[in-house]
């Protein structure tokens, strides 16, 4: 059966190969002898194999956009790449400390873990983080992004089976140049600042320092009555302050040597991290808890405070609103060395460092309370040590080893009680009729520390046996250790229960010991082998096999149980083919980039939610395969350009027997009570989450004189999804819908760019969409039963409409 599968996927990847040869004939007819590739004006330096390459010579399915690019279509985030890439989601903060999920070609990671690493890592300077929350770190001056599509495990190690978004920031300039540029959004009352200032200091040593700030007061309105007891302050959400600052600096003492140190600081403030959930779906027509909504995706949404009274239960809770705190600092150290020509040696560096406090009302609701404050540390030590070579010869290789050095802080409280009459005859039929109105009863408090160590070791060989053909094979050989080196447990007195005001670790039980499972380790060879073919410099055609994996570790949720309790869970892996061609045409004025790829996931590490925890276990395994292409041509017509993309994705889970149910699903919907006793369902075969059918996007770019001085510049851009399921569960109500975006942008500047001013307008079909839902906590009952009767469900949902205004002048050109 194995070998059938095998074949059977072998097959489908060479169809592309097979479909290419029409183009290498007719490249091969102008041009029968391939020339050393070189990056021109229409292409892009990339280093998707840590090495400087054409992008269009690199046998990697990748997605690389380049500053002017960045400028051209006024991406200034990473939330703006996953327009232009097709696949790519990168959903908003959805109230678990790392504030979103990224998923690419369906493939995510569970982010509700705070332990939890993210399938799509990012890679920031070269420095790899596989947490959702370093993001903000590149949210200005970038210079390019390279979102590498698929298992990356050989060069960029765990947490890369579904891709690696790589991102580099701006370099020092060889003069003096500085930039201001300020935006300002209507519709969200929205004000962003940004900058630098960059230049050389002596002959070999330059530096840069760029920053921004941004203040949202928010396009949602809270629609939740004046006379609730859980009457919130923010009437506006999303409602942030956020600001970073990165300093960079290059010393260039000899031709054979560099080094590059930049340091990123950032703080961000917010009402909550739940702040843009919304009900999406209300089985009888308003939520359960007798609030009133329209439970659909808009820019209407009723979320309440936690109430005054938790903040005497625990003074971490405040006054009761909803906050949050954030401080991040990513710092990465790069040098480089050549003693010869032929040989280059690399070191990098790593540290990031995030502390985060945040508080929240998790019902999303003013009848029922579910306050939660969470806190979440994590500092991260990476080094990594390469070496390169680039002989003239047939046979080349790199090979390099990497150390890694974590540890993770965790800890919840977490409070439940109805604040209006409807809400306390909601809990009762839940079950929880014991606890009087307005009074909160704690239902969770601990405290998780996590020590982390990997290692790891790859090579890969190249060899050419022509010069237009190259083989290559390696590995990449990783250890990784993690420990739960203290749990704390609090003690959950019951209604009324209130600790010691000052709430220290000291009044929490050390169970660390209890612990059936407190350490594990996990080794793993990723192995990729990868053959190209350039009859030309414009023309490249591979086929790649590629292994990677999600590293395993524990759960950091509620220790009540745990006596019976493992709280780990294993690492998830994937392999399979891909295939892929990379074309020139028409002068380099055409270039299009086609892939097909099968991959199999197994261990998958799936979220089971239960009211009000989480928890990650391996359960199931899933099938991906698609196709891909994408295209970007310079017209005739002097300043115009035109782009598009389209991606066939078709995710199923091959084997999910004791998947999780949704709250209130029947036997004859597909759910059962388990030998476990727990409900479950049979979700083998099933569209697995985030990965819709379908996306497509086109686009232009057009750019002309206005008079000798001043020029204009026009973008549009349509991106399309098909519909898309955003849970584990597959509960039809979660399904979003298929969606069309719409972006725009008029430019006009002078013909140097040294002033711009520019109209930007961002999902101007005003749609409201969500990419992850879930059932709201307590709602729903009987699930498993004849007798259960359906949840409500809610999401976080994007942003609306965006119109910007935005005025930029550069100084020193």
């Amino acid at each position: 059966m194995k070998s059938h599968i095998i074949v059977r996927d072998s097959l489908f990847v060479a169809a592309l190969l097979a479909s290419s040869s029409g183009i290498a004939m007719a490249q091969g007819s102008t041009d029968s002898t391939a020339r050393q590739p070189t990056a021109s004006l229409d292409d892009i330096v990339v280093t998707a194999r840590k090495r400087d390459e054409s992008s269009i010579a690199v046998p990697v399915v990748m997605t690389a956009v380049g500053a002017s690019e960045l400028s051209r279509r006024s991406v200034t985030n990473l939330d703006g790449i996953a327009r232009i890439v097709p696949q790519l989601i990168i959903a908003p903060q959805n109230g678990s400390v790392q504030g979103g999920n990224i998923a690419l070609r369906g493939i995510s990671g569970p982010d509700s873990n705070p332990f939890g690493d993210q399938a799509v890592s990012f890679n920031i300077d070269g420095v790899q983080i596989a947490k959702a929350t370093v993001r903000r770190m590149s949210d200005t001056d970038i210079a390019q992004v390279e979102v590498l599509k698929g298992p990356q495990a050989l060069f960029y190690g765990k947490n890369s089976p579904g891709g690696v978004v790589s991102i580099r920031t701006a370099d020092p300039t060889s003069s003096f140049e500085a930039k201001v540029s300020g935006g300002y959004e209507f519709n969200a009352d929205e004000l962003r600042l940004e900058g630098y200032v960059s230049g050389p200091v002596t002959e070999t040593l330059g530096v840069r320092l760029a920053g921004y700030y941004s203040r949202i007061e928010g396009d949602l309105n809270n629609q939740v009555p004046e006379t609730a007891y859980l009457y919130p302050k923010e009437q506006r959400l999303p409602h942030n302050r956020d600001y970073a600052i990165r300093g960079t600096v290059k010393w260039e003492p000899t031709d054979n040597f560099d080094a590059r140190l930049k340091v990123n600081i950032g703080r961000t403030k917010y009402a909550g991290p739940a702040q843009a959930g919304e009900f999406i779906h209300c089985p009888f027509g308003s939520p359960q808890s007798g609030s009133t909504d329209n439970c659909k995706a808009d820019d209407q949404l009723i979320r309440g405070s936690s109430g005054p009274i938790v903040g005497t239960l625990d003074p971490t809770f405040r006054d009761g609103e909803p906050y949050g705190r954030q401080r991040q600092i990513l710092t990465g150290l790069e040098m480089n060395y050549s003693p010869s020509d032929e040989v280059k040696l690399t070191s990098i560096t790593g540290y990031y460092d995030v502390d985060l406090i945040q508080a929240e009302n998790y019902e999303n609701d003013y009848s029922i309370a579910l306050p939660s404050r969470n806190i979440y540390k994590d500092k991260e030590f990476s080094q990594e040590l390469r070496i390169q070579t680039d002989y003239d010869g047939p046979l080349n290789f790199t090979a390099g080893t990497y150390l890694g050095i974590t540890k993770a802080e965790t800890g919840s409280k977490t409070f439940l009680f109805a604040a209006e009459a409807s809400g306390l005859a909601s809990l009762t039929a839940n079950g929880l009729g014991f606890i009087p109105l307005r009074t909160p009863f704690q239902i969770n408090n601990y405290y998780f520390v996590q020590e982390g160590t990997a290692y790891s070791a790859f090579l890969q060989m190249s060899y050419k046996p022509i010069e237009q053909i190259e083989i290559t094979a390696g590995g990449r050989y990783s250890y990784e250790k993690k420990k739960l080196t203290k749990v704390l447990n609090g003690i959950n007195g019951g209604v009324g229960f209130v600790e010691p005001v000052q709430n220290t670790f000291d009044n929490m039980v050390d169970v660390t010991d209890q612990l059936v499972k407190r350490s594990g380790n996990w080794n793993d060879f990723s192995p990729e082998i990868s053959v190209s073919y350039r009859p030309t410099q414009d023309l490249t055609i591979f086929g790649n096999y590629k292994h990677g994996f999600l590293s395993g570790g524990f759960n950091s949720s509620s220790v009540d149980n745990i006596a019976t309790t493992d709280l780990s869970y294993d690492p998830q892996t994937i392999k399979g083919f891909e295939a892929g061609l990379k074309a020139a045409m028409l002068d380099r004025t055409l270039r299009i980039n086609m892939a097909a790829y099968t991959y199999r996931v197994d261990d998958l590490q799936v979220v089971n939610f239960t009211n009000a925890s989480s928890t990650i276990r391996n359960a199931a395994s899933t099938k991906i395969k698609g196709v891909e292409f994408d295209f970007n041509y310079r017209t005739p017509l002097d300043g115009l350009s035109v782009h598009g993309a389209a991606a066939y994705n078709r995710g199923r889970y091959a084997a999910f027997a004791n998947a999780p149910c949704y709250n209130g699903q029947t036997p004859t919907q597909g759910c059962v009570i388990g030998s476990s006793g727990a409900p479950v369902q049979d979700l083998s075969g099933a569209e697995i989450p985030r990965a819709p059918r379908w996306n497509l996007s086109s686009g232009f770019s057009y750019e002309t004189p206005l008079t000798e001085a001043v020029k204009i510049g026009l973008s549009a851009d349509a991106n399309y999804s098909s519909s898309m399921l955003t849970d584990a569960t597959s509960a039809p109500e979660g399904r979003m819908p298929k969606y069309t975006l719409l972006d725009a942008s008029l430019r006009i500047s002078d013909t140097d760019d040294k002033w711009e001013v520019a109209l930007v307008g961002r999902n101007l079909t005003n749609k409201y969409y969500y990419v992850a839902s879930t059932d709201v906590p307590f709602t729903g009952s009987g699930t498993g039963t004849a007798a259960g009767v359906p949840g409500d469900r809610f999401a976080a949902v994007s942003r609306g409409r965006e119109v910007m205004i935005r005025l930029s002048y550069k100084f020193g050109q």
